[in-house]
């Protein structure tokens, strides 16, 4: 569904009394002050499967309803922060596609002093994958209900150097896993033991050097390596466990007030522990700008080329996405944000017909702030793809209403 913070779990525990306001939106409860928020959605899918031409659509009005609350404390001048979200999808003409997801996240930034510095992330999400999208693409009006997983990451930056230094040092580490709730077989497309082939774990860790060469601009090594271990193998001689490895180098400036920029280009390497697989090794980027020429209204560019998981028969997919994004307030309570991005994705391996798609993606929304707690939206969104394999093509178009509630 469309990803919008939101929340609301609080108000019952501010209501009881016990919090006093502190500022706009927050309320004070005990050493922490809890920020609630409530969004919802009200909005019309043409093509709630993502079907191809080939295939009848289902079209459905749908509501979202998505409260979350954050925790947020100090230790020793530190800032943490604990959150929670909920977000239910009602689909009024497609009952199979209704959903409830839960996100969990902590947050911690310390500073141990001048030179030193950790920050830590960890996520967990009780999530679903839309009919149609994945491991269902092609065949999304197969399923009886969405696929659902739970997904759980941890990160920890380490950061040497003097903020306004010469040189500064990010150390990084992460662990995330990816497993799959159990799904019923789907005739003619997969069996019933198709997803538990999906559960894997990645283990990355890297470093990063920036050393400053003007005022305004430093220059950027990055190097990163990641472990992906698979559960289980449908067959073991052809596993798709894999070791990435990936160097950039490269720039960040800000050319003047108005305008920041970075460009890291390098390489990528993907070997598979299975022989039969597919080694990739070719070029990898990360471009992008800021050009903020009025405080009201803000440009966004950016472009990458990477490698990501298979999610069909081929070994990994060579991914490369484009990137437009403009924010503009008009006056002060009204904003509109335009968004237009193309991606390509070559799916590759040994098998025969490998796919390769193009999706284009445009978005046009505006919001005007009623009330300093009260903002409400309107959003149309259009989702193309084109393929060399028919059943995958498909045209979405979503059109909606928002409304976000704060304390």
């Amino acid at each position: 569904m469309i990803n919008r913070t939101s929340s609301i779990v609080a108000l019952s525990l501010v209501a009881s009394g016990v919090a006093q306001a502190q500022q706009a939106g927050r309320y004070e409860f005990g050493s922490a002050d809890l920020i609630p928020v409530l969004n919802t959605e009200f909005l019309h899918i043409d093509n709630v499967t993502y079907a191809n031409a080939g295939t009848p659509s289902i079209s459905s009005w749908v509501g979202v309803v998505s409260p979350s609350v954050k925790a947020v404390t100090q230790v020793a001048g530190n800032e943490i922060e604990l959150g929670y979200r909920l977000e239910r999808g009602e689909y009024f003409s497609s009952e199979q596609d209704n959903y409830t997801d839960h996100f969990i996240h902590a947050d911690g930034d310390f500073v141990i002093n001048d030179r030193n510095r950790f920050s830590a992330r960890a996520n967990f999400e009780d999530g679903h994958d839309e009919r149609g999208r994945v491991y269902s693409n092609g065949f999304g009006q197969a399923l009886s209900e969405p696929d659902t997983f739970k997904n759980t990451q941890v990160a920890g930056i380490y950061s040497y150097g003097v903020a306004s230094g010469k040189g500064k040092v990010d150390v990084s580490a992460g662990y995330e896993v990816m497993d799959y709730d159990d799904r019923l077989q789907v005739s003619d497309f997969r069996d019933s033991a198709f997803l538990t082939f999906r559960d894997r774990d990645y283990l990355r860790y890297g470093a990063a050097l920036y050393y400053k060469i003007a005022p305004s601009t430093k220059l950027v090594l990055d190097a990163v390596r990641q472990n992906i271990t698979y559960d289980k193998a449908a067959n073991s001689q052809s596993s798709l466990d894999s070791i990435e490895n990936k160097v950039l180098a490269g720039v960040t400036w800000a050319s003047n007030q108005y305008t920041r920029s970075y460009a890291k280009v390098g390489y990528k390497q993907k070997k598979f522990d299975a022989a039969s697989r597919e080694d990739f090794a070719g070029v990898a980027w990360e471009v992008g700008m800021t050009y903020q020429p009025l405080s009201y209204s803000t440009l966004k560019v950016a472009t990458s080329a990477d490698t990501r998981e298979t999610n069909g028969l081929a070994d990994y997919i060579r991914n490369r996405s484009y990137q437009v994004a403009w924010t503009h307030d008009w006056v002060e309570r009204l904003s509109t944000t335009a968004k237009v991005a193309y991606v390509t994705d070559d799916y590759i391996g040994q098998a025969a017909d490998l796919r390769e798609d193009d999706t284009t993606r445009f978005s046009l929304g505006m919001d005007y702030q009623f009330r300093r707690w009260l903002t409400l939206g309107v959003f149309y969104q259009i989702n193309e793809r084109n393929s060399n394999r028919d059943d995958v093509v498909f045209d979405r178009n979503v059109a909606g209403i928002t409304a976000k509630v704060t304390l």
